[in-house]
């Protein structure tokens, strides 16, 4: 059995990847995760205006049939 964790930095991305993996044999094990990777509040003056957000998004599959 082999585990693999893949990773994207967009939603859509990690679905093609996952999709693409599961045609060759793979299962998603659990459900996908979203991290935050870098977080910036931005500020007008002394005014907190909005928090910008870099997150990533993973997947864990195995393959029962690879050795």
């Amino acid at each position: 059995m082999k585990y693999k964790v893949v990773q994207s930095d967009t939603l859509g991305e990690l679905n093609t990847k996952v999709n693409q993996l599961i045609k060759e044999g793979w299962k998603p094990i659990g459900s996908h995760q979203v991290v935050i990777i870098r977080q910036q509040n931005r500020y007008r003056g002394t005014q907190h205006f909005d928090t910008l957000n870099d997150v990533e998004y993973s997947q864990t599959l195995i393959n029962e049939n690879s050795d």
